[in-house]
């Protein structure tokens, strides 16, 4: 619908409207954004607005980005998701991947419907009130400075269209690449667990009387573990791979933002600019925090790959059998960490960084603005 990812379509209908879609609403929009931010009157209380839309939609336009350069590795990285081992091969393990999906399911549900919901109030609720009580209507993303009086009041209601269906199709944009980029992630722990339960119920079968038979069975069990180890480990590279440049931007911006809208809190006079910037405030934690915590867990649960190895019945086994376990708890060693251009990784320590730097940028402006204030 919002035209970077065709589906099952294969015509050259989608490709044109895709085109077109993305030069109106992505490319265009973004020219407009642009000109407005030059032409914003330097004040401090309406900049800070500018500059939060603006960074946004520098994050939005490369999450489109990305889904448009790497749709041919997210094909293979979906093709992955598909294979034998990431179903579960009984009814725990199944079970925990059934869990897991669910978790993801009601996760968007609620982020599309918050997101819908803020839609609902910045773009129909102004009309509302203008409606019944005759309030002023602005534009619901910017004032497009650049446009005189006359042209911007004369196309008001044009401006206001093309400016709703816009941040309508960039939230969309939001909820589904976010949410897309948490669910990778998400698949890796789940998967990650389900190779926990099995490395961890790895033990005798009491079905089998023959030591041969059971060493046999083990053995080719523990093979199965490993291919299973392996296409985790190509998965979470490939996903590496497109959330390189993402992740990276994602925290940048919500980094910029988030300084932003804390100094925009010390100045907001009115109702509704604080409730405008606490919401934006929360939105960019969210954007931040989902991924980072997931990247800690990734981190911690293939960290107790090695433990859960450990508590399998390796002391009974043979030499082939502990050899192979060995040379699996060795690469466990390494937990999986995905980075953002290798500068930084994905965990709720990076969160902490950014949130000490914002605390600590905050503190600087407001003594600045503190000084100025008594020497004026």
């Amino acid at each position: 619908i919002f035209a970077i990812w065709p589906g099952n379509q294969r015509n050259d209908y989608y490709k044109y409207y895709s085109f077109v879609y993305i030069l109106i609403n992505l490319v265009i929009y973004n020219i407009l954004l642009t000109l407005n931010l030059i032409f914003t009157p330097r004040k401090i209380e309406i900049f800070i607005r500018e500059v939060i839309f603006y960074f946004t939609e520098v994050a939005v336009t490369v999450k489109v980005l990305m889904i448009i350069i790497y749709r041919k590795k997210i094909i293979a990285i979906f093709y992955l998701m598909n294979c034998d081992e990431f179903r579960g091969e009984d009814s725990d393990t199944v079970n925990i991947v059934k869990n897991d999906n669910l978790i993801y399911k009601v996760g968007w549900i609620i982020y599309a419907v918050i997101c819908n919901f803020a839609y609902t109030i910045i773009t129909f609720l102004p009309v509302l009130m203008n409606f019944i009580w005759n309030t002023k209507l602005e534009l619901p993303i910017c004032r497009y400075y650049f446009l005189n009086d006359d042209i911007r009041n004369d196309y008001f209601v044009y401006w206001f269209i093309y400016q709703s269906f816009g941040i309508y199709g960039h939230m969309m944009y939001n909820v589904n690449v976010d949410t897309f980029i948490a669910g990778l992630i998400l698949i890796a722990i789940s998967q990650i667990k389900v190779l926990q339960f099995k490395l961890a119920n790895l033990k005798m079968n009491a079905t089998l009387k023959s030591q041969e038979e059971q060493e046999h069975l083990q053995i080719l069990k523990l093979k199965k573990y490993l291919q299973h180890y392996d296409i985790l480990l190509r998965y979470c590279s490939s996903v590496q791979e497109i959330l390189d440049v993402v992740i990276f931007v994602q925290f940048g911006m919500a980094s910029v933002i988030i300084c932003v809208a804390m100094y925009g809190l010390l100045l907001t006079t009115t109702k509704e600019r604080f409730v405008f910037m606490v919401f934006y405030f929360s939105t960019m934690l969210s954007q931040i925090f989902i991924p980072s915590f997931l990247g800690t867990r990734l981190f911690y649960e293939s960290e107790n790959l090695m433990f859960a190895a450990y508590n399998s019945e390796w002391i009974v086994r043979s030499e082939k059998f502990k050899l192979n376990l060995k040379l699996f708890m060795e690469r466990a060693k390494s937990p999986i960490v995905l980075k953002g251009l290798k500068l930084f990784t994905l965990s709720l320590g990076s969160f902490t960084s950014i949130m000490k730097t914002a605390y600590s940028f905050l503190t600087l402006v407001k003594n600045v603005h503190d000084q100025q204030d008594e020497k004026i």
